[in-house]
């Protein structure tokens, strides 16, 4: 049996998680092999490792949901894809595709699904095996280690665009400036935002500057000025028309509550454990919009993919180190101690 190494979350407790030989996957006949190029680190990882994610899974997984690579072999029933293709993939590595859910396009949001990285053998690996529904063929001017984050490219396109309202001339609030919400920025500067206002906290000065680089106007770093403040002494003096909430915790709620204006919306994209502790009673008082986004679909990777092949979105510069999945464990550091934007970690 042919063997390869991956990082792997063996058990639940704290810190379970080596690297390990494993076999290499079998794949069906509506498959395909992938060899791995790059995959990407996302906060999530770390929580996983450290044990406190929101989720509870199955053990033994590997870990890693974004990815790009070559196909090396394929199932006897693949028709749009052969050996050779440059492909990314999406993170839904099951789903029944029969419910009402699938039948609407909403089968990221299926009963059944099952993603890579969490529920699913992922891709800190060399090699994936994945359905041929979910691949995406890489432009051959956009680069593979761009393309394996085509997945939080998706997640911003899908939260700021699909599930969010935004006209030409509206102020926009994202609180967060990780990779997604540096993109969210650059989406809503694309779609005419007049003034986008990026919020981070202690320890992301780099990451603000990078995100004034992506279209926002106004960078604010809560730690030693106050947001809510700021925000209202802008425009007509009503809040934002937008808040898109990568964060998730209770703070930042209130935040977003206190600074969207009447008749606003506010997009939740990031988890928080905790309870809120406050009454929800303004989004009635402002007739508010709440919605809360998830993941991402086919239709929206293809637009992504499209945006990057015309280079009018940049994610290699979003990229600010490149790792072995030997050292996975330096890149988990480097995403949560924000010395980093975005780590890939090359299989070995």
């Amino acid at each position: 049996m042919k063997m390869m190494k991956a990082v792997v979350k063996y058990a639940e407790a704290a810190g379970s998680t080596e690297i390990r030989e494993v076999p290499i996957p079998e794949i069906g006949d509506t498959d395909v092999l992938v060899e791995v190029a790059y995959t990407g680190v996302c906060g999530t990882d770390p929580h996983l490792h450290k044990g406190t994610s929101a989720f509870k899974f199955v053990r033994p997984f590997i870990l890693g949901h974004e990815f790009a690579g070559t196909i090396v072999k394929t199932g006897k029933n693949v028709i749009k894809f052969k050996d050779g293709d440059r492909v990314t993939s999406e993170t839904h590595a099951e789903y029944c595709g029969k419910c009402i859910l699938c039948r609407q396009n909403n089968y990221h949001l299926c009963r059944e699904r099952k993603g890579y990285g969490f529920h699913v053998d992922g891709a800190f690996t060399k090699y994936v095996k994945v359905p041929e529904r979910i691949l995406h063929r890489v432009p051959d001017n956009v680069s593979l280690k761009a393309a394996s984050i085509t997945e939080p490219f998706c997640v911003a396109y899908k939260s700021t665009i699909s599930n969010s309202n935004i006209n030409p001339g509206d102020m926009v609030v994202i609180i967060g400036p990780g990779a997604i919400g540096i993109l969210c920025a650059k989406l809503a500067q694309i779609s005419g935002a007049a003034e986008i206002i990026v919020i981070g906290t202690e320890g992301d000065d780099k990451r603000l500057a990078l995100a004034k680089e992506y279209g926002a106007t106004v960078i604010i770093n809560s730690s030693r000025e106050d947001p809510l403040k700021k925000i209202m002494s802008l425009g007509d003096g009503y809040g934002a028309d937008l808040i898109l909430d990568l964060a998730g915790g209770s703070a930042t709620l209130k935040l977003s509550m206190d600074a969207v204006r009447p008749a606003g919306q506010i997009t939740k994209i990031g988890w928080g454990r905790q309870p809120v502790n406050f009454s929800l009673d303004p989004l009635i008082a402002k007739s508010v919009t709440f919605k809360g986004h998830f993941s991402h679909t086919w239709d929206v990777w293809e637009k992504c993919l499209v945006l990057m092949e015309k280079k009018i979105v940049d994610l290699e510069k979003l990229i600010t180190h490149e790792l072995g999945i030997d050292q996975w464990e330096r890149g988990f550091e480097m995403v949560e101690t924000k010395e980093a934007v975005k780590v890939v970690l090359k299989p070995i």
